[in-house]
């Protein structure tokens, strides 16, 4: 049985998210900031779509 002053702890991943954006774009994401410049992907959607296909292949 829980207690009534059980308190739900915060959630960590948002406090340990030491991301910070250099450019302070909406666009730019913290989860694909290695595949991004200045907020944007680096990559074409073709470029993407030839990646993916070219490693099921493999």
């Amino acid at each position: 049985m829980i207690s009534k002053n059980y308190t739900r702890k915060p959630d960590k991943s948002f406090f340990d998210n030491l991301y910070s954006d250099p450019f302070q774009s909406p666009r730019a994401n913290p989860k694909h900031s290695k595949a991004q410049i200045n907020g944007e992907t680096q990559q074409s959607q073709h470029e993407i779509i030839l990646s993916k296909q070219m490693k099921k292949r493999t």
